[in-house]
């Protein structure tokens, strides 16, 4: 398997622009604090800079909505409506339209807001025909890291195993949908429980739902941590990166994961019809399941769990998944992620600023960041769009064009 990573020993001003896949035309309409905004673009990569508060978050976060789930904030999907407007009749619907270039060719990709906000959902579009949010994964992969994110090794396990889902939706676009599903049969069988007179033969199919969805949650997401096993033997111990962002090791822990490593798929899902069963009666008994699962996670150099491990070490693991997660999805599909990095220079020194760089530089997706400053990208290995946002929006009107250079 070929190394894509660039030796810090070879001149760093031979980076040939790799991207095969990038966004060549953004366009926002009536989107948080963007009435409209207009990109147009080539496969360079894109640095968004300007004060706090000027919107460069929203423009990431417009792009994270590509794919299937709420995005990079997490946000109510009322909450992305223009702000100035949001009263007014005539604009309670806001949209993202980009024209994505990839391998496979020119592919025009949207999602929006449903035409009343009572619905509460939103429509994505892929060449002009209406596709279920899931169809998105198929054309797209996007990842992020956000400034929120650093703290993920010391938040909840529940806020762990989404990161985790986020992570395999990429290899397996009916993932969420499961997710959601199966989070929500667990809701409905609660509320029927709570029933004086449950209804056995509805709690027989839900609970055979359940269990269905259970095994292929949890296989999707031994999927992932093979590919990202598999990568690390294959690759990740020959490349320079690994001496600056150490490699990851991560694990997840349970009965179902147990038991699917030694038994047949039917057989655990037996089992864990069998656990539903017994829980009518007894409603301390914990059910296994993926949402019950443990998630580690290790640095491989002293395997040294990340919750005990200090903030910086944190952050330079996290910054190593997503790296890799990105290598991986190259490697197996010829397609990497758009990379979404938000504001996340300002948190490494010179050394590990030129890591990254280095590693972004000749990655296959298009990178996105975000600043305050356009000084701290002044040795960015090749050439990259400096967008300053504030003076696109009041100069020229929103709209921005590469050809015209740095703004």
């Amino acid at each position: 398997m070929n190394n894509n990573i660039l030796s810090f020993k070879e001149d760093s001003s031979k980076i040939e622009d790799s991207k095969k896949i990038y966004i060549e035309k953004l366009n926002l309409i009536n989107f948080r604090n963007h009435k409209t905004l207009n990109f147009n673009l080539n496969k360079s990569s894109i640095l968004i800079y300007g004060e706090n508060g000027c919107g460069k978050t929203n423009v990431l976060e417009a792009i994270s909505l590509l794919n299937q789930g709420k995005g990079l904030r997490k946000a109510n999907i009322e909450n992305f409506l223009y702000e100035q407007e949001i009263c007014s009749d005539d604009y309670r619907i806001w949209g993202i339209n980009i024209d994505l270039v990839s391998p496979k060719g020119k592919i025009n990709i949207g999602t929006g807001l449903k035409k009343t906000l009572s619905n509460k959902s939103r429509i994505a579009k892929i060449n002009s025909d209406q596709k279920p949010l899931s169809a998105l994964g198929k054309v797209l992969n996007i990842s992020w890291i956000t400034p929120q994110m650093c703290i993920l090794f010391q938040t909840s396990m529940n806020e762990k195993r989404r990161f985790i889902d986020r992570l395999t939706l990429s290899i397996d676009n009916l993932h969420l949908n499961r997710v959601y599903k199966y989070e929500k049969l667990l809701r409905q069988r609660n509320k029927i429980l709570m029933q004086i007179d449950s209804d056995k033969i509805w709690l027989d199919t839900i609970e055979s739902k359940i269990s269905e969805l259970s095994i292929a949650i949890t296989a999707s997401r031994l999927d992932l941590l093979e590919e990202l096993e598999h990568l690390y033997k294959t690759e990740n111990k020959k490349n320079n990166l690994t001496q600056d962002f150490p490699s990851v090791s991560i694990l997840i822990k349970g009965k179902i994961e147990s038991l699917l490593k030694e038994n047949p798929a039917v057989e655990v899902e037996d089992f864990i019809r069998s656990e539903l069963k017994k829980s009518r009666l007894d409603y301390d008994l914990t059910i296994s399941g993926p949402n019950n699962s443990k998630i580690e996670i290790l640095n491989r150099e002293n395997n040294k769990n990340l919750d005990i491990s200090s903030t910086g070490e944190q952050k330079l693991l996290l910054i190593s998944i997503i790296l890799s997660h990105a290598r991986m999805l190259h490697n197996k599909y010829n397609m990497g992620p758009i990379l979404l990095l938000d504001d996340i220079v300002e948190h490494l020194d010179k050394k590990h600023r030129k890591a990254l760089f280095v590693e972004l530089s000749r990655h296959h997706g298009q990178s996105w960041f975000t600043s305050t400053s356009k000084d701290a990208f002044s040795e960015y290995p090749c050439f990259i769009h400096k967008i300053n946002l504030p003076k696109v929006k009041e100069s020229f009107d929103g709209n921005y064009n590469f050809k015209s250079g740095d703004i």
